[in-house]
């Protein structure tokens, strides 16, 4: 036991510090034709209404005693956005179904379940391929330029498995 928790947080630092390194930009990323960062009414708009979760977190961006709040989730099935009626929400996760039909696009380049680790690094740069060859690593965390939040990419199976957003507690 001791072991895997032990390969799971030397995987968790390898990924850390292979983000620190990318050029990777949040703001190049959009889906369902919206931006990574966009108002709640285009959201509803796209999507239609959608399950309200309010969220307590106890630190980072999304606390409830940040100026901008209090924060929720817009929750759909496969996806969700975080944010408040005061400010733009966030895309916060995708879930990309084996039928390829959730699709994000980062720049030029379209991201679902059919993405392959090889194709994901050519879009990234290819020292990704050094996080991939170790049989613990799934998982790459790329920090936004000029940010201290990010994105997390999952893989299973060599394919996309999820997108999730993330900020530093």
């Amino acid at each position: 036991m001791k072991k895997k928790v032990l390969a799971i947080f030397l995987s968790f630092l390898t990924t850390l510090s292979f983000g620190q390194v990318s050029d990777f930009d949040l703001m190049h990323i959009t889906f369902g034709g919206l931006n990574f960062s966009t108002p709640k009414q285009a959201i509803v708009e796209i999507f239609g209404q959608a399950e309200i979760i309010h969220t307590d977190y106890p630190c980072g961006f999304f606390t409830n005693d940040q100026p901008g709040g209090p924060y929720y989730q817009m929750v759909y099935t496969g996806f969700k956005y975080i944010g408040s009626d005061q400010e733009d929400f966030y895309l916060q996760q995708v879930d990309f179904n084996t039928g390829g039909q959730l699709i994000l696009s980062y720049r030029d380049m379209k991201l679902s379940a059919e993405t392959t680790v090889e194709e994901f690094c050519r879009m990234v740069g290819d020292s990704c391929h050094d996080v991939f060859r170790k049989p613990v690593f799934d998982s790459v965390l790329l920090y936004s330029k000029g940010s201290d939040a990010g994105a997390i990419f999952t893989f299973k199976d060599g394919r996309l498995l999820r997108f999730e957003y993330w900020t530093p507690c």
